[in-house]
């Protein structure tokens, strides 16, 4: 089932991929806020629309679609960025397992160094129904994760709180940090990842620069290597690449993922914008 973003861009399915690897993750404490330039290469109102397929031997089809929105903070929140995630499945993945999917995702950053202040996310797969919730207290260094099983009340609910560094990231959040890079060939950008209350190193190396087609049309694009298997974020081996637009808005438009005998293709088919890049 739908539950995830996994790993700078694309919606995972459980029942297709994995849950977050049951090991100890290794910290980074005390780690600096890196540089993140100004303009940001996105706008409120940037919405980006995906097509998730899958295949494995002789089944293969459309599985859902994924929506990625940078929004305006309501309320007083003035000095944070929101992105908004919405994964639905439809097609192939509603026939093969009988069950619906529409999970919703949110996740304010500090605007002036990109750190993560919340997250939010809102699971409806099939008869399951809960809110996790995510705040990350950069001055104590503590991240308060609570989660409230909405299907039965009272059933389900817990609270954790660990320590966390000043400067960290969701999987959503990690998206659009992304973006903000340099990405020349060879370079290495490692991001610590929350997720649950548990803290993950995430490395993404950028390759080479080639032309590729996504939905229908073609991009000059730049190869990212995502290290997010193998323990690292995902406990079972896999690969992962996503590839972004060489421009400076560095659009996700096309990823694949193998792992388990299974291929996952995300691609991008829509995209639009209130605002043109550096206004």
């Amino acid at each position: 089932m739908l539950t995830r973003l996994l790993c700078f861009f694309i919606l995972i399915w459980n029942s297709v991929a994995i849950a977050p690897a049951g090991i100890r993750p290794q910290r980074l404490a005390g780690l600096a806020a890196p540089d993140s330039p100004r303009p940001l290469p996105f706008n409120p109102g940037e919405t980006l629309v995906y097509e998730v397929n899958f295949s494995k031997l002789f089944f293969s089809g459309t599985i859902g679609s994924l929506t990625l929105t940078v929004a305006t903070p309501g309320g007083v929140k003035h000095d944070s960025v929101e992105f908004k995630a919405e994964g639905v499945s439809k097609g192939f993945f509603t026939w093969l397992f009988k069950v619906k999917v529409n999970d919703r995702f949110v996740s304010l950053v500090n605007a002036d160094d990109f750190g993560l202040e919340s997250s939010t996310q809102n699971i409806e797969e099939g008869r399951v129904r809960r809110e996790q919730k995510l705040t990350v207290d950069r001055v104590a260094g503590k991240a308060a994760y609570t989660v409230k099983n909405l299907a039965q009340k009272s059933r389900g609910d817990k609270f954790v709180e660990a320590e966390s560094p000043a400067w960290v990231q969701d999987i959503l959040s990690a998206v659009y940090y992304i973006r903000t890079q340099p990405l020349k060939e060879g370079d290495k950008i490692t991001i610590p990842v929350i997720d649950s209350a548990k803290l993950y190193n995430i490395d993404v190396i950028a390759g080479k620069r080639e032309d590729v087609t996504a939905g229908k049309s073609k991009y000059r694009v730049v190869q990212l290597d995502v290290k997010a298997f193998d323990g690292r974020y995902v406990k079972r081996s896999g690969q992962m690449s996503v590839w972004v637009t060489d421009d400076p808005s560095h659009t996700p438009v096309k990823a694949r993922i193998k792992t388990a005998g299974y291929t996952v293709h995300i691609e991008l088919t829509r995209k639009s914008s209130q605002a043109s890049v550096g206004n």
